[in-house]
């Protein structure tokens, strides 16, 4: 089957089963966050496995658990307390155990920050009040700013951006990119008028979330580069896995929950 045929399919099923959880919310949003968490955490192991470092896969599960009992139980309050316990275990677990060194340790600490905690913050966000509304700023952002990045790319680009990383990204497709993260947030304003965000508010969350969602995209890439591989999975035929869907919205949610605690309230 041609590649591009099994990119429409695999949208055409994924995009709606996000939609459906997201629109739910509570407990099934929850599940649906968590179980492609679990899977990303696999992604992220294995994809080290042909370089010769090793995440300590015990740890991220047991942080992965245990932030499954903090989310279930809306005890947010311990999230600090437990990223505290997953660095002091990952740092200390190569002293004991010389299977690991300080590389699986550096591996294990920023895999679950990554991925545990940076998904969290989609749970967090659609969580708070009007979290309804506010969680489709982090599609919006990601969704809008990859896709006016390809057109503005392949239309106007021909300076490469970081060709090391990702030979076909290229400046104009960045700038292309931005500009839409920009133009989706202000339609969403538009939409949501009534919570009276400002103008220059908006667009600068646009300008700034476009900015971190690129910087996902880039950073993921940057592993796949480093461990030569392709994709993260085949989860999702033509797109590969959880992570190279989820790259820029993984930064985004983060940048999204603290505009909407600092700036919305």
């Amino acid at each position: 089957m041609d590649n591009k045929i099994k990119r429409v399919i695999s949208a055409a099923v994924m995009i709606p089963i996000v939609v459906v959880f997201t629109i739910l919310g509570g407990t099934p949003f929850k599940v649906f966050v968590s179980v492609i968490t679990l899977i990303a955490i696999f992604e992220y192991r294995n994809s080290y496995n042909c370089t010769g470092q090793k995440a300590i896969l015990g740890i991220l599960l047991l942080g992965y658990t245990l932030n499954l009992a903090i989310i279930f139980s809306n005890k947010y309050n311990y999230q600090l307390p437990l990223i505290f316990l997953i660095l002091l275990l990952s740092m200390a677990t190569p002293i004991f155990n010389r299977k690991y060194d300080v590389i699986s340790s550096a591996i294990t600490i920023t895999g679950y920050l990554y991925i545990v905690q940076f998904f969290t913050f989609l749970i967090l966000i659609r969580d708070i009040d009007m979290g309804k509304d506010y969680i489709w700023l982090v599609f919006i952002i990601a969704w809008f700013c990859d896709t006016c990045a390809y057109y503005s790319g392949r239309f106007f680009g021909k300076k490469k951006l970081c060709p090391d990383i990702s030979p076909k990204k290229t400046i104009a497709g960045s700038i292309g990119g931005t500009i839409g993260s920009i133009i989706g947030v202000i339609l969403w304003n538009y939409i949501n008028i009534s919570k009276g965000i400002s103008f220059i508010s908006i667009i600068l969350l646009g300008f700034a979330g476009g900015i971190i969602a690129q910087i996902g995209d880039l950073s993921a890439s940057l592993i796949k580069r480093y461990s030569g591989i392709k994709d993260y999975g085949n989860i999702m035929p033509g797109h590969g896995g959880i992570l190279d869907r989820f790259d820029s919205i993984l930064f985004t949610a983060p940048i999204v929950y603290y505009y909407i605690i600092l700036f919305v309230g």
